[in-house]
């Protein structure tokens, strides 16, 4: 397919978690031709030159506080509103094929048998446990997936580990069990090989890259479907020198992200009725687009000890708490080995759906405006139980052994959390399951037109969605194919 007016079988809009892994299973029928057109930079050569995709957290740097960070092109650049403070949070999502898969945390961690329960009561009876666990295996079959051993942990995630066991959390080896979830502590499983996370870019894509009706476009920025009556035919975007093309399709499959993919439903023309025709946009279909926004909002309470706490013997974060209930998640990190600093991360797996993204302009290029109303948790009562529960671990022996004190126990929380707490880049919904798309993941009211990221969940998962994000495409690969 040469760039220009072409046609494909299927158009992939978004080479990340989803779309990456949708992509490269439509390929494996060789009578579908499969454009995957990509935002961010691709990077053809990764097998013998591999980018810096190393594990251990994001490679857009971490800038936690949200006050302002350099961060190269392969960031959306996309913040919060300002906060009561001024500051503003930083959503880091990445920009290249392979998406947030290739910088983020490497957790490999299942969403459990209730989340999928969840999601049948809040509109995708299709997407129960029996229905998605094939696909979560299928995921698991590409993904390489290293649990660390408990001896070869660093001194602070040995002195989580401990403390969460000296208040009564019980230890699993493996968090991906249906049953490790209330009042556990356990390994965090991860999807790295090599010390190279183990996203889409060099799993699927990968794979699919060699074969003849697949091609991809990096640095094509999409603006909008193309819709003719009722019906999706294709795509415009922005290609690499700004020019617009066009491409069309039988099947356009949108991978954008829980920011993406409603921002471009909503430059097409699908989207609440009154915003659309505010921006003199024309309404295809009137769907709750941008609705329903949801997140992890997090925060670090910091700990400090001596130096030797802090030492880092292997990437990333070994071992993670879940709390009672449906309360919150946690897990440690070394922030500075030189001073000892180090932190417990909590982090609320919260159901609230008042989140909201909505367009500044109809232009591509423009940010949309992403709302996740952090000021309202920070002034709720949301974040108690975890910091009643770090306040308790910090009095545990398993912490006082090794000399390390908590700054943030003489300051009340309302100020920790004005002043630190973020999000977990864990953004879901804005196109959900049962209100914008069907169980089959259609768009409601327009033909030949899914969605498959994480903007569909229709109610957030209770940990990290980066695996679930690879079955929803997994299984939008089966649904597309079983049309056709």
């Amino acid at each position: 397919m040469a760039c220009g007016h072409d046609h494909a079988d299927v158009i992939v809009v978004g080479a990340g978690s989803a779309g990456g892994a949708a992509a490269a299973r439509l390929t494996e029928d060789p009578g579908c031709s499969v454009l995957l057109l990509e935002a961010g930079p691709d990077f053809p050569n990764e097998f013998e030159n591999p980018p810096a995709f190393l594990t251990g957290g994001t490679q857009l740097g971490h800038n936690f506080a949200g006050t302002g960070a350099p961060t190269p092109d392969t960031d959306w650049d996309y913040w919060s509103p300002p906060l009561v403070n001024g500051r503003r949070v930083h959503h880091k999502r990445a920009k290249l094929v392979g998406g947030s898969s290739m910088i983020n945390g490497s957790i490999a961690v299942r969403a459990a048998p209730p989340d999928f329960e969840r999601w049948q009561e809040h509109g995708a009876p299709a997407w129960g446990w029996e229905e998605v666990l094939p696909y979560i295996e299928r995921v698991e079959s590409i993904t390489p997936i290293k649990r660390h051993r408990r001896e070869h942990f660093s001194p602070i995630a040995r002195t989580f580990a401990e403390s969460f066991e000296e208040v009564g959390y019980r230890w699993v080896d493996d968090m991906n069990d249906t049953k490790a979830w209330n009042g556990v502590v356990g390994q965090w499983p991860q999807n790295r090989r090599n010390e190279v996370r183990q996203g889409t870019l060099v799993t699927y894509v990968r794979a699919a890259r060699p074969r003849p009706n697949f091609e991809i476009r990096g640095s094509c920025l999409t603006d909008r479907v193309l819709i003719d009556g009722d019906r999706a035919v294709g795509v415009r975007y922005l290609d690499e020198s700004g020019e617009a093309r066009e491409v069309f399709a039988d099947e356009v499959l949108l991978s954008g992200g829980a920011y993406g993919s409603p921002a471009i439903l909503l430059r097409s023309g699908i989207g609440p009725a009154d915003e659309l025709q505010a921006l003199g946009i024309g309404v295809i279909a009137s769907l709750p687009v941008g609705r329903g926004l949801m997140e992890h909002p997090q925060c670090f309470f910091y700990l400090y000890g001596p130096p030797e706490l802090a030492e880092m013997t292997l990437p990333g974060w070994p071992v993670a708490a879940r709390g009672e209930g449906d309360g919150w998640w946690s897990f440690p990190l070394a922030l500075d080995e030189e001073a000892g600093h180090c932190a417990y991360s909590f982090a609320l797996a919260e159901d609230a759906r008042d989140g909201r993204l909505t367009l500044v302009s109809a232009d591509p290029v423009e940010a949309p405006r992403i709302d996740h109303r952090l000021q309202d948790v920070i002034e709720s009562d949301r974040f108690d139980h975890a910091w009643d529960t770090f306040v308790q671990l910090s009095e545990t022996a398993a912490v006082r052994k090794r000399g390390a004190t908590s700054p943030d126990l003489e300051r009340p929380l309302r100020e920790i959390l004005q002043e630190r707490m973020g999000t977990a880049f864990h953004p879901v919904g804005g196109c959900q399951i049962g209100r914008v798309v069907d169980d089959n993941l259609r768009v409601y009211g327009v033909e030949g037109l899914r969605i498959a990221d994480a903007s569909v969940f229709p109610i957030h998962i209770l940990n990290n969605p980066n695996l679930t994000c690879m079955m929803v495409g997994e299984r939008a690969a089966d649904l597309i194919a079983g049309a056709r």
